[in-house]
């Protein structure tokens, strides 16, 4: 009875999870989408940034389905938190994603939300003339979500691989002497499992942020060219003709 309890437990974990990781992973690429588009949006005039923006609005479904995935990712986040509440470690790297995501989204709330607002009076009356000012911060905030999201999703991934030794440890030949011809004193201590739990993720921590450091200015440096490379591919469709008009 107790063993089917326990897989129970595990199995909802293992859901919770995978919702937590997938719905935080949608919310970062609606952010992440923000993010890199920013170097080529800086550089348009005013009357393209308005009618791509606000007239076309192209970001309509950012608004309606992105709220989905953005309150269900801190919603399941801190409900998972909660779940693995006696997992040391596991629930402060948990804990520390769902607060990354709820800073996120209040980040949104406090920098991009009045934002949105006034754009929509643009619909009805002129632009003013510092434009520019709404449009930097509309577009800063979103690059800076982007990034705390991506360490909320990293922290969230840390702890889910936090309990990963303990599973290979359990499948490994180190718990079953007798199937090795090791004494059973050869067996590595549980301190030294408990060091190299902490050290692998931290070195994860530490790719990921290199990767995103990485790809951040190879997308800065050659972004002139895929954007370019985009809108020939959009223009041979004739997708750039609502923009043109």
């Amino acid at each position: 009875m107790a063993d089917s309890m326990g897989q129970s437990n595990s199995t909802v974990l293992r859901a919770g999870r995978f919702i937590a990781l997938m719905l935080a992973a949608l919310s970062l690429s609606l952010s992440m989408a923000h993010l890199l588009e920013l170097p080529q949006r800086m550089q348009f005039d005013q009357q393209l940034w308005v009618e791509v923006t606000i007239v076309e609005n192209v970001y309509r479904l950012f608004g309606s389905v992105g709220a989905v995935f953005e309150i269900g990712a801190i919603s399941s986040a801190i409900a998972l938190a909660f779940w693995v509440r006696r997992r040391g470690a596991a629930f402060y790297w948990t804990l520390g994603g769902a607060v990354l995501l709820g800073i996120a989204f209040v980040g949104w709330l406090l920098f991009v939300l009045p934002m949105n607002t006034e754009f929509a009076t643009w619909l009805t009356q002129p632009v003013p003339a510092d434009w520019t000012r709404y449009r930097n911060q509309w577009e800063y905030a979103h690059a800076a979500i982007a990034l705390i999201k991506t360490l909320g999703l990293s922290c969230l991934l840390v702890s889910v691989l936090l309990d990963a030794p303990g599973k290979l440890a359990v499948n490994s030949g180190f718990d079953r002497p007798h199937q090795n011809s090791l004494p059973a004193t050869t067996l590595p201590s549980v301190p030294v499992r408990a060091k190299s739990a902490w050290l692998w993720p931290m070195r994860l921590v530490g790719v990921i942020v290199a990767s995103a450091v990485f790809f951040g200015l190879i997308t800065y440096v050659f972004h002139s060219v895929l954007v370019g490379t985009i809108l020939s591919i959009a223009g041979i469709l004739g997708l750039g003709s609502s923009i043109n008009r």
